[in-house]
């Protein structure tokens, strides 16, 4: 596919994100592989970023700036060699990612007079606001700010949108949703041979529902997550039901909650870190996502609903996500309205449909990103 030379992406993404970690990591990686099929797109990042751990090459030029001793949150501190690399590689735009390298984006924008696009994953005030940190007020002064100063402003929730718009006074006609993504473009196939043998690799027989939560811990929210499923969700589900197991995935969950796990005799696993994610994926029948806290779109909640995986979440694990696009797939209760979420449990073990082609019309990347490119070509080249 040809590039489009009319934009020169200069991205700025302040933390290591090689090899992907998290959600966010994921999503950075999918973002610019897809948007430099597009066009032009120079990532900087730190030097801490890991190329050569990749299983799969990057689409997108990494420039490794960022170092260790010497943080890019500080205000201005790496404004020389961007403004070097802007020359360079003759940039006619910066792509900032969260709020945090804002100011420095913003005085390069300003010194080189071209456009600054501001990609919001959350709101960020907002997110720490809901993790309980006091200096949440601070961030919301300074990111209102950027976004004020932005050009172009890319949400992925149309929540957080809206909520920018009214709560930060920002022009609606500079605000755009693009959310985060799946690379499939249309349902799997597995077949029954692979999911039997996928079955007797993780001990699950034919019969047994097999739900799954997936989550980074040491980050709070999925944590808590697990809590919930251990304090709410299986003691609830186990009065009415007993043929499914609950699978928790993801590495450094805290002892405690591993020693809690293995009280439930088996109903609930703890899988640790899965090297090959989508092996879960093909037999799952289910993805609970109990999340209370943390903001933005819930990406695990993408890759279920793009595997065809039927989701049942809360409130706050459903955000960002458009509820047409996801129909019948996604079944949301009230935050910490248990006995709705057990419900909607058992009423998923009897649906049968399938997610809709609209679903992938709406969050596959490369669709995503073409809208970002045609979007920042019409607005600002």
């Amino acid at each position: 596919m040809n590039q489009d030379s009319s934009l020169r992406l200069l991205s700025l993404i302040s933390y290591t994100f090689l090899p992907a970690k998290l959600g966010g990591h994921m999503a950075h990686v999918f973002f610019h592989n897809c948007i430099s099929s597009f066009c032009q797109d120079v990532v900087v990042s730190t030097d801490r970023n890991q190329v050569d751990l990749l299983r799969q090459p990057i689409s997108f030029q990494l420039k490794k700036v960022f170092r260790k001793s010497l943080t890019p949150y500080i205000p201005f501190s790496y404004f020389f060699e961007l403004s070097r690399i802007i020359k360079e590689e003759n940039r006619n735009a910066i792509f900032c990612s969260h709020p945090y390298l804002g100011m420095t984006a913003w005085a390069l924008s300003k010194y080189h007079n071209i456009s600054l696009i501001h990609y919001s994953h959350n709101i960020e005030s907002e997110r720490f606001r809901s993790l309980d940190k006091w200096w949440w007020f601070l961030l919301r002064g300074y990111e209102g700010w950027l976004m004020r100063q932005s050009n172009l402003i890319f949400f992925v929730a149309l929540e957080d949108r809206e909520w920018a718009i009214r709560n930060y006074n920002l022009d609606s006609k500079r605000c755009f949703f693009s959310p985060f993504g799946t690379e499939l473009a249309s349902k799997p196939m597995i077949s029954p041979e692979r999911i039997m043998e996928l079955r007797l690799k993780y001990a699950i027989t034919e019969s047994t529902k097999v739900f799954y939560f997936i989550g980074a811990f040491g980050y709070q929210p999925n944590e808590d997550a697990v809590r919930y499923i251990l304090d709410e969700i299986w003691p609830r589900l186990i009065k009415l039901t007993s043929d499914f197991q609950i699978l928790i995935i993801g590495k450094n969950l805290p002892q405690e909650l591993q020693e809690r796990v293995e009280q439930t005799k088996g109903q609930v696993r703890y899988l640790g870190f899965v090297d090959d994610v989508s092996e879960i994926l093909s037999i799952a029948d289910l993805m609970i996502n109990p999340m209370l806290s943390g903001g933005g779109i819930k990406t695990k909640a993408v890759e279920a609903l793009g595997n065809n995986i039927r989701v049942v979440s809360t409130e706050n694990g459903a955000g960002g996500l458009l509820r047409e696009a996801c129909g019948d797939m996604l079944l949301v209760s009230r935050d910490q309205d248990w006995d709705a979420f057990v419900d909607n449990i058992l009423v998923s073990m009897n649906l049968q449909n399938a997610i809709g082609n609209e679903f992938y019309d709406q969050y596959n990347w490369s669709k995503v990103t073409k809208k970002c490119h045609d979007l920042m070509v019409q607005k600002i080249t």
